[in-house]
């Protein structure tokens, strides 16, 4: 995020800020809808995210400002997990065009992929869905997480290793989800 449009936030200007809401919107509640399976409640905790971010935008010092807003959003869901103490629930979706089948194939194959994510470690499970939920780069990543950038890297190949493994077992169906 450019410096000149940080310093117009801070001077008041909403519209500059609304630049940030749209350039990240999105991948924020890609990101929370993979933490939270409910896409509600992950558009709650984007808006809370957002808040904390114009809030907390004097307080930032450089550096990524996707790793910084997908810090703040973290601190948010571990509040909330804390607060509630329970696991939220996925929402049933139907896609409004599809195909009756298509839409039992993607929702079969999304709860796979969610019954997969459960086994991976907390720290695995949330570098993959940066990487792919909400399509971070290896450094914001690595700058989100505060752990090195070889440790993403090297914890993202084997991922893909183990969901290579398990779709030849049999034990995810259809095409590989994740290249």
């Amino acid at each position: 995020m450019n410096a000149q449009l940080i310093e117009k936030i801070i001077a008041g200007d909403q519209q500059a800020f609304r630049i940030i809401v749209d350039t990240y919107k999105q991948p924020l509640v890609s990101y929370l809808t993979y933490q939270t399976k409910d896409e509600e409640l992950a558009k709650d905790i984007a808006q809370e995210t957002f808040i904390k971010c114009y809030e907390n935008l004097p307080k930032f010092k450089g550096g990524s400002f996707k790793a910084w807003l997908f810090r703040i959003a973290i601190n948010q869901l571990i509040d909330f997990k804390r607060k509630h103490k329970e696991v939220a629930t996925t929402l049933e979706e139907t896609p409004s065009l599809c195909t009756p089948e298509s839409v039992v194939i993607a929702k079969e194959q999304k709860e796979l992929l969610q019954q997969w994510l459960i086994t991976l470690d907390d720290k695995t499970r949330q570098i993959f869905i940066l990487k792919y939920a909400s399509n971070s780069t290896y450094e914001e990543i690595a700058e989100t997480l505060q752990i090195p950038i070889t440790e993403v890297r090297n914890r993202l190949y084997r991922t893909k290793i183990r969901l290579r493994k398990s779709k030849l077992k049999g034990d995810m169906n259809g095409e590989l989800l994740i290249d």
